[in-house]
């Protein structure tokens, strides 16, 4: 797969398909893989680039094993975007939706449309009202057993609470021994990730200033923290859609693809038909 250097660090992707660019960035414990079903649906339309993440597939991770910040994620994946010199349109899943939403907080001038699904922006919980304080404290209490069973050395037990966690009761005895093993190894990652999307403190309100088309989307099946902070981003930023797509978990891009790839794509489409031309000519000239 190709791949490029950012600020010494690599960055590998895929891409296919000719057109306007689009670029998904997938969930932890993940890769840019997960987007093959999108990729093959938008080919004819769109180029689709899927970065693997810092310390996923074949990308370098943050250097001597440290967590990088949700802001260096996004700085290092904008890296890519800032290359083409062309504004993008941006899908996100889970963390990968968390670094969407970060790149688009911080240069919205570069994004043409964005679609977020059920990113792990779980930070916006802890300030709101008691039960989306409780609705916290579950991903807190999470965190804390995947962190301790790593500490333990024993990281299957911690990444099968991980994966039962989001996909429910008895996934992990359901997943192939192979991808078991796979998803072991990328604990250090898991807890990274949990770490930098934790640390945030960015305010809903900051999500007003968001202008360009949104789309989120939620599994009616996903753990409600999941479900919960999709419907507050959703109210939070102008104009944006929400679906909520009934007997869907969180994995709703890989287990309903059928439903979410038709749903991305009628949405870059409908941002491009509204589109000002001067939205993408020269963004840098309408940088804040």
């Amino acid at each position: 797969m190709p791949a490029i250097n950012i600020n010494g660090s690599r960055l590998n992707f895929g891409a296919t398909g000719t057109g306007s660019t689009v670029v998904a960035l997938h969930s932890s414990a993940s890769s840019g893989v997960q987007w093959k079903s999108l990729g093959e649906h938008l080919e004819n339309r769109h180029c689709v680039f899927t970065p693997d993440l810092p310390g996923y597939g074949g990308s370098d991770a943050w250097p001597g094993g440290h967590s990088g910040s949700l802001a260096s994620e996004a700085d290092f994946i904008f890296g890519m975007i800032e290359a083409w010199e062309e504004p993008v349109h941006l899908v996100g899943h889970s963390y990968g939706g968390a670094v969407a939403l970060k790149i688009a907080l911080g240069h919205p001038e570069w994004v043409r449309s964005l679609t977020l699904i059920e990113p792990t922006v779980f930070h916006l919980l802890r300030d709101g009202h008691a039960a989306d304080q409780r609705l916290h404290a579950t991903i807190e209490a999470l965190s804390g057993v995947v962190n301790a069973a790593a500490a333990l050395g024993n990281p299957a037990a911690g990444m099968q609470h991980f994966i039962d966690f989001w996909n429910g009761d008895g996934a992990w005895l359901d997943t192939h021994p192979r991808l078991r093993a796979y998803l072991v190894s990328q604990i250090g990652q898991v807890i990274n990730n949990f770490a930098a999307a934790n640390s945030e403190d960015w305010l809903l309100e900051e999500c007003a200033r968001l202008n360009c088309p949104t789309m989120a989307l939620l599994g009616l099946d996903s753990p409600m923290p999941a479900q919960r902070t999709t419907e507050m981003l959703a109210e939070a930023i102008p104009g944006a859609r929400l679906h909520m797509i009934p007997g869907a978990g969180h994995m709703l891009p890989l287990s309903d693809p059928h439903i979410v790839d038709p749903l991305v794509s009628g949405h870059i489409r409908a941002a491009e038909a509204d589109e000002p031309t001067w939205r993408f000519s020269h963004p840098q000239q309408h940088a804040a």
